[in-house]
């Protein structure tokens, strides 16, 4: 044999070789997420598709019945809509109040202070989700900071019912999701060459032109991955609905917990949870594909 096609053999030993031993570095985060991601959406797949009888009892029996409940009862399907309006607009709010702010981390001159900005920033993601949400009642409340700040301004002549309704859990996820929808927006900012915006004014163009035609296309794909993790967190969140809203708001996660808990009724949940999933994964696709394209338009121009 000659001594090319011995390297060549060689070659390809190594390349199995190393093939193999990262397959190996990846068997423990495999064998975890097989053991508790995919082993049990299944279960809960196959439970979504058993009937039950009279006394809620799971029967051996397969049917679409539980989805065929979850989109034809009418408030099943205000509960749907509901979670997805909701979500929407805690997303577009996030969105919208994380571009000047990261905005502000990435153009502070400072060091320093732009360090500051962002211990400020992540902070809130230290401190448990049930105590901010707890904080946000002692804030809304009847007797609350708000209502007294009103009340001895003599704007409001009575204390305003600001808990137990949507637009208190919207406020409350909106603190919540923040820094998830800053992270990435100020990410995407960070990459872009300083160089770009100074050519665009160079060549005539002003601030605001720059920023319209310069940063904020180069920073779409940041908004919309920052606005994906917003909004399957806010679709899929629990306690903080629970806590500002009280457990007769219309929204899946609160209706999955009923039935699984309160009323026992598991195929449902089972049928519900698998819905919202689908929620999910659907506007996480269509900001997949959005992004996509943006970027092959953005890599055009």
């Amino acid at each position: 044999m000659s001594e090319q096609g011995t390297r060549r053999i060689s070659a390809k030993r190594g390349k199995a070789s190393a093939g193999l031993f990262q397959w190996l570095l990846l068997s423990p985060s495999l064998l975890f997420l097989t053991l508790f991601l995919l082993v049990p959406f299944v279960m809960l797949l196959v439970l979504s598709f058993r009937d039950v009888d009279s006394l809620l009892t799971v029967l051996p029996t397969y049917s679409f019945s539980q989805y065929i409940d979850v989109f034809t009862t009418p408030a099943y399907s205000r509960t749907i809509g509901s979670t997805l309006w909701m979500a929407l607009v805690t997303t577009g709010i996030c969105v919208l109040m994380a571009y000047p702010a990261a905005y502000l981390l990435v153009r502070t001159p400072s060091r320093g202070l732009r360090t500051f900005f962002y211990i400020l920033l992540v902070s809130p993601l230290l401190t448990s989700v049930v105590i901010r949400t707890f904080a946000w009642i002692v804030l809304l409340a009847q007797n609350g900071l708000v209502n007294e700040v009103l009340i001895n301004l003599h704007l409001i002549n009575k204390p305003l019912s600001l808990l137990w309704n949507m637009n208190a859990v919207i406020i409350a996820y909106v603190q919540v999701m923040l820094p998830f929808a800053v992270l990435p927006l100020a990410t995407s900012m960070g990459e872009i060459p300083p160089n770009l915006r100074r050519a665009s004014m160079i060549l005539g163009a002003g601030r605001i032109r720059t920023f319209f035609r310069v940063t904020l296309p180069l920073t779409i794909p940041g908004m919309l991955s920052g606005a994906v993790i917003v909004f399957s967190l806010a679709a899929g969140s629990y306690i903080t609905p629970l806590l500002v809203g009280g457990r007769l708001q219309p929204l899946l996660p609160l209706a999955i917990y009923q039935q699984a808990v309160q009323v026992f009724n598991l195929p449902l949940a089972a049928a519900m949870s698998i819905t919202l999933l689908l929620i999910v994964g659907i506007f996480v696709a269509l900001a997949g594909w959005a992004t996509k394209r943006w970027e092959g338009r953005m890599r055009d121009v």
